[in-house]
């Protein structure tokens, strides 16, 4: 089961990478240029940039509140994301020794880690509990 779960959380990933990627991810992201007014810079120099703004500067609440939402959830954060979950993947595939995993210090201990790092896993599929490919078994 644990190879399902970490094949399904990495197959999320790839499609929230390839969206972020698509939207152009790899360009600076959203900016907040001052109280409520935020800038999608684009990867095209031939397209402006993306200007919201909230009530502040005529716009609305519900603006202002999708702007902010938007700088951050913007596509270069997403990869940000994406890369923290990849390594905490990474550090759960990586086989046990007796030694156990080492901590944020290097330090080895066994046991604890490997199970604080597999419940962590589980609870970041459960943002994918929608999807047709979750399984109920990988509750927490």
């Amino acid at each position: 089961m644990t190879a399902e779960l970490v094949a399904f959380l990495r197959a999320r990933l790839d499609e929230q990478e390839a969206a972020a990627v698509a939207a152009g991810g790899a360009g600076e992201g959203w900016q907040a240029l001052g109280t409520g007014v935020y800038s999608a810079a684009s990867v095209d120099d031939d397209v402006p940039p993306l200007v919201t703004a909230g009530p502040e500067v005529g716009g609305s609440d519900e603006d202002a509140a999708r702007a902010e939402h938007i700088a951050l959830h913007d596509p270069a954060q997403v990869l940000r994301e994406v890369a923290a979950t990849r390594g905490l993947l990474k550090r759960y595939t990586t086989p046990e020794t007796g030694e156990g995993l080492p901590d944020a210090f290097g330090h080895h201990t066994a046991g604890t880690p490997r199970m604080a790092v597999e419940v962590a896993v589980r609870h970041l599929a459960q943002a994918y509990a929608h999807h047709p490919d979750h399984r109920p078994g990988w509750h927490p």
